[in-house]
């Protein structure tokens, strides 16, 4: 399956020929997860306990616990995601005051681990 690349905060990506760009596999399921992170809870109408709201914790105090937990559970309902294996998660913080989010987990079409990060200040 396919969908629409989009990757959050960005504009949607056309080919050379002038088409909407699509992702699919691994990618694909790299840019659910990114907007599963950056959505804040009730932010998507039609599935208001959707998204992990990240962005929302940008600017407050860091609490590398909760962003863990919060990253897990959501990880946790992603079907790109094979559950059957582990996902690990990191969260780190820097003396400039960015937090860093490092993501291990397996595609679930590709069977393969993929990495993920996400950082903000």
């Amino acid at each position: 399956m396919s969908a629409l690349s989009h990757t959050i905060g960005g504009d949607l990506v056309l080919t050379t020929g002038a088409a909407l760009a699509t992702v699919s596999d691994a990618e694909e399921t790299r840019q659910k997860i990114l907007r599963r992170l950056c959505t804040n809870p009730g932010g998507y109408l039609w599935h208001l306990d959707y998204g992990a709201g990240l962005a929302a914790m940008v600017g407050k105090a860091m609490d590398a616990g909760t962003i863990q937990s919060v990253v897990q559970q959501q990880m946790a309902t992603e079907s790109g995601v094979d559950q059957t294996q582990p996902v690990t998660v990191t969260v780190t913080s820097t003396p400039s005051g960015l937090f860093r989010c490092d993501v291990s987990y397996t595609d679930s079409q590709t069977q393969t681990i993929q990495a993920l990060t996400y950082q903000a200040s």
